[in-house]
């Protein structure tokens, strides 16, 4: 049948049999390009997905979407916990050695951090020669520090005038420490070289431990006037009686403040005097008279010392600070410890002593 020619479509003839209209193809990628190939989607549901994933990504997670997470306080930062005990180091230590100050084990110098514990080796000890080791030379290549040229100032001892003093002086101690061992394998061994040695060298070490015992430990010894002489006292006892070494005699005289009773003693020559051992009052009864309470000792050398006395019947020492090389003393009774009913003044002994 001739096809219409007014226009009207085919298919809207009742009486023409109706052909499907081809399905359009949907472009497929070959298997090794499907990876390659991006799909096209809906933009609507692409913006959705898009949208309530930025959502969700701000969520917090079991809070609802949309929630801000929550503000964490700064923590203090926590004190690292050791976690390997000091321990004895697994090798020998070598001078240079660097001990880890965590677990004490031994690191070689060009080590950073520790073998066993890792930790950092920046404070680590280092592992000094022994004292008779600095004595010898050491063996083995020299090594210099990373940076420095040997022969330069601050860069080792290989050149120039400190390189060859350096030497000279590793060279004299290693020769020095050898003379040193065999003088004393020989001085064991040989008894003519040890008496000899001996001979030399015990008086100034004899003469030395001397002097330092008398610092440590002062003896002292009495200094005897050869003449005193005093102010008037009492018939029977007289001023030669305070230097008599006897305790049941005593120096009595009658006591005026403005005229302070007065004994001179003299000695045979210069003296060094330290130390005054006095005795105050009498022994028979020592409250009937007065006791000096201050005595001033003026010496040959027109120097002089003060000294404050206890109100007591014993012993007493007291220090002198300027006695030296003096060959007289005037000692004035400047104040008294008042008696009950007496009105003189007495002093049993007055001794001086000297460094021995």
């Amino acid at each position: 049948m001739p096809e219409p020619t007014d226009g009207t479509d085919r298919a809207d003839d009742p009486d023409e049999e109706q052909v499907p209209a081809p399905r359009p193809r949907r472009a497929l990628a070959a298997p090794h390009t499907s990876a390659l190939v991006a799909t096209v989607e809906d933009p609507a549901s692409q913006a959705g997905r898009t949208t309530t994933g930025r959502t969700s990504g701000r969520a917090r997670a079991g809070g609802p979407v949309g929630a801000e997470p929550e503000e964490v306080t700064p923590q203090p930062v926590r004190p690292r916990t050791a976690t390997t005990g000091r321990r004895a180091s697994t090798r020998r230590l070598e001078p240079g050695d660097l001990i880890c100050g965590e677990c004490g084990e031994g690191n070689p110098p060009t080590r950073r951090f520790c073998s066993r514990c890792g930790d950092s080796l920046r404070t680590a000890e280092v592992v000094r020669r022994r004292w008779w080791q600095r004595l010898l030379p050491r063996r083995g290549p020299k090594v210099a520090a990373a940076g420095t040229r040997p022969g330069t100032p601050g860069g080792g001892s290989g050149g120039g005038v400190v390189g060859v003093l350096h030497r000279v002086y590793q060279r004299a101690n290693a020769v020095a420490a050898v003379l040193l061992f065999a003088l004393g394998i020989a001085y064991l061994i040989y008894p003519p070289l040890r008496e000899r040695v001996n001979a030399v060298v015990m008086p100034p070490v004899r003469d030395a431990r001397a002097w330092v015992d008398r610092k440590l430990n002062p003896r002292f010894v009495a200094a005897r006037p050869v003449e005193v002489t005093g102010s008037a006292s009492v018939a029977g006892h007289g001023p030669n009686l305070t230097v008599d070494q006897y305790r049941n005699t005593h120096w009595q005289v009658r006591w005026n403040a403005d005229r302070p009773p007065t004994v001179t003693l003299r000695f045979g020559a210069e003296v060094d005097l330290e130390r005054l051992i006095v005795i105050a009052g009498t022994a028979e009864d020592y409250t009937a008279s007065h006791r000096p309470a201050k005595l001033h000792l003026v010496w040959s050398t027109n120097r002089s010392d003060t000294l404050t006395v206890q109100d007591t019947g014993e012993p007493q020492t007291l220090t002198l600070t300027a006695a030296k090389g003096v060959t007289s003393v005037q000692i004035q009774v400047t104040d008294v410890y008042r008696a009950e009913k007496g009105t003189d003044v007495a002093v049993s002994e007055l001794e001086f002593f000297a460094r021995e």
